[in-house]
């Protein structure tokens, strides 16, 4: 009933304005009417129309050099207003950090977007690692131990979503059979925690765990990683104790 509703209320020249803006991120941060109508699936004249707009409004603005677009600062304005940054992510930091004082490795909050791993926030652990990541970033879900976790816990129909995902080899390690991702996301589900074994990275081991609301609704996923050297099975073992201890503890700030 839900699902008839939503469909009766969406209006579909907001939701084009938002697939279009979805299509800048940090590596794209300048895009062609050509390009963005591939990416949405519509044709250019829509979108040039759509563009138009958002440009009088000050959501996107063009490149006189090259006709290309990029986003507006009047996101930039709507941004300030919100202050997730303020509200959100700095109510979590001291938890964060307290964990990784625990752990003493590095340890990173992300959320579910787009089907995606997208980072709110890292923390970098005591020991000196390199690790690629950057805060507002985007990783698969198949080949990382936060979204294998987001798999199993923001994706009610996770099997469905596995068959319709592009299993890209990252490293030799990374999971590219559909059905084997499958079952170790079952296993997630029983377990509470998901592995990432050099999955994205060579040498770098993820663990992971869900954070969930009061209401039992899944918020967030954080993880601790760390050189493989010194993820053996019972660092692998404190480690989630330790990650699921601070879930418990954002639980209620998330809420």
């Amino acid at each position: 009933m839900s699902n008839i509703i939503t469909k009766k209320i969406l209006n579909t020249s907001v939701e084009k304005a938002f697939k279009i803006l979805d299509c800048f991120s940090v590596d794209k941060i300048e895009l062609g009417v050509t390009e963005i109508a591939k990416q949405i699936g519509t044709n250019k004249s829509a979108v040039y129309r759509m563009l138009a707009t958002m440009e009088a409004l000050n959501v996107i603005q063009q490149n006189p050099e090259n006709e290309k677009y990029r986003l507006g600062l009047k996101l930039f304005e709507l941004g300030q207003k919100v202050g997730i940054h303020k509200n959100f992510i700095s109510k979590a930091r001291p938890f964060m950090e307290e964990l990784v004082k625990r752990a003493g490795e590095t340890a990173h909050l992300a959320i579910y977007k787009n089907q995606k791993v997208y980072f709110l926030d890292k923390v970098v652990g005591r020991h000196d690692l390199q690790i690629n990541s950057q805060i507002g970033t985007e990783k698969p879900l198949h080949c990382t131990g936060l979204g294998k976790v987001m798999l199993a816990y923001a994706d009610l129909d996770y099997k469905n979503s596995i068959e319709n995902l592009d299993l890209k080899m990252v490293t030799e390690n990374t999971i590219t059979d559909k059905s084997k991702l499958i079952n170790e996301v079952e296993q997630i589900k029983n377990n509470g925690f998901a592995l990432d074994l050099e999955e994205n990275e060579i040498g770098l081991v993820c663990v992971a765990v869900p954070v969930f609301s009061i209401k039992g609704k899944f918020i967030a996923a954080i993880s601790t990683s760390g050189p493989s050297a010194r993820f053996n099975k019972n660092e692998i073992k404190t480690y989630t104790g330790d990650l699921k201890q601070t879930a418990e503890q954002l639980k209620h700030i998330f809420s």
